[in-house]
């Protein structure tokens, strides 16, 4: 039999590769979508990885790239590393309404850092 002190640890291991694995696939895919309609697809963006704190509160960017689109004057922006406060990460897994609140906190958070206009 398994002991609540093996339960506990491995049942979190399991919630937070989950939830790494979903920013670095559906969310991120999410995100650039995200992005393209909030700036009328005038910026596209790329973004390297996504990652979760620990304690599931804050998701770290890593170089985040945003190209204009088209023929603008407009040079890219790139930003090496974003840090964004996101509490109850664990629930993007299971919540509509988290993932899209999540999702505009990460854009406001990367048009403010790239000093983008919306």
């Amino acid at each position: 039999m398994l002991s609540p002190g093996v339960l506990f640890p491995a049942a979190y291991l399991l919630v937070y590769t989950s939830t790494n694995i979903y920013l670095n696939t559906v969310f991120k895919t999410n995100l650039a979508r995200s992005v393209n309609q909030a700036s009328d697809s005038t910026w596209k963006i790329t973004i390297k990885s996504l990652s979760s704190d620990l304690i599931l509160d804050s998701v770290t960017l890593k170089y985040i790239k945003l190209t204009p689109s088209g023929t603008s004057a407009q040079p890219p922006v790139t930003i090496p590393t974003i840090e964004v406060n996101c509490s109850n990460l664990e629930k993007l897994l299971f919540s509509p309404a988290k993932r899209a609140s999540s999702t505009q906190v990460i854009r406001e958070k990367i048009f403010s850092d790239g000093h983008i206009i919306q």
